[in-house]
């Protein structure tokens, strides 16, 4: 298991890692679910706060921004990983986005001063620290926001992950993931100086969830896809949040 802040940079600092990424992840209808759900919360933060500017921190491959940067003016990206952000700037060019965007290598734990930020979103980072890490890119990311900025990131359910990865085979899970609870999330948003404005659920009843992919999903993707987005809407407990957090 990758865990801690050396071995999770190195994870990432791989040219097959960083090309495979978001086919790997996202691209099942399980996966894609997930994306675009991440997608819409942020998209629709931008749009209720008519936000022009924003910065991604640990895009990886530019997995959310090629969907997110057209709702947007400009979008710096920043990442410790030349690699992906190699890969972020073709998949970006690709899109024809490129103008939208720049591109910083820099590390999470020192951020290079950008500071009086609209909006900070980073998914698949913050999650792969322990608490102290965790409060530590928290506070780095309250220091740039301005007053009345936002952070949003993503946040494993304690309560639902635990069972799962009690069941889990070995090595099924590569990278160390902070199992949470809103009362921890809302602590150490506050520890850091932003308040916990809100937790919105994604993928609801995972292990129904899980059943549809591995069941449905081999015969027929389309239906396995909508079969999930009709369960995931009834509600009940998220195996994640997207958490939305602002800076006094």
């Amino acid at each position: 298991m990758f865990k801690g802040r050396d071995q999770i940079q190195q994870a990432y600092r791989d040219d097959n890692v960083a090309r495979q990424y978001v086919a790997e992840r996202f691209t099942s209808p399980l996966g894609a679910l997930l994306h675009d759900r991440q997608v819409k919360a942020v998209t629709d933060l931008i749009h209720r706060h008519g936000i022009r500017q924003a910065v991604e921190i640990a895009p990886g491959p530019a997995r959310l921004t090629v969907d997110i940067a057209d709702h947007l003016e400009r979008v710096t990206l920043l990442d410790a990983s030349a690699q992906m952000l190699h890969e972020a700037r073709r998949r970006l060019e690709t899109r024809r986005l490129l103008e939208r965007a720049r591109f910083v290598q820099a590390d999470a734990f020192a951020l290079p001063v950008i500071a009086n930020l609209e909006l900070v979103y980073t998914f698949r980072l913050i999650r792969h620290f322990q608490a102290d890490d965790r409060i530590k890119i928290l506070s780095q990311i309250a220091g740039i926001l301005r007053p009345g900025g936002r952070v949003v990131f993503d946040v494993v359910n304690e309560t639902v992950s635990t069972a799962l990865r009690a069941k889990a085979g070995a090595g099924e899970y590569e990278h160390y993931d902070a199992l949470l609870r809103p009362e921890t999330v809302r602590d150490e948003a506050r520890q850091a100086g932003l308040e916990l404005e809100s937790l919105i659920g994604v993928q609801h009843r995972y292990p129904t969830l899980h059943r549809i992919q591995v069941l449905v999903a081999p015969r027929s993707a389309s239906l396995a896809r909508a079969a999930m987005e009709i369960l995931d809407r009834t509600g009940g407990e998220p195996l994640e949040w997207v958490a939305i957090c602002r800076r006094a």
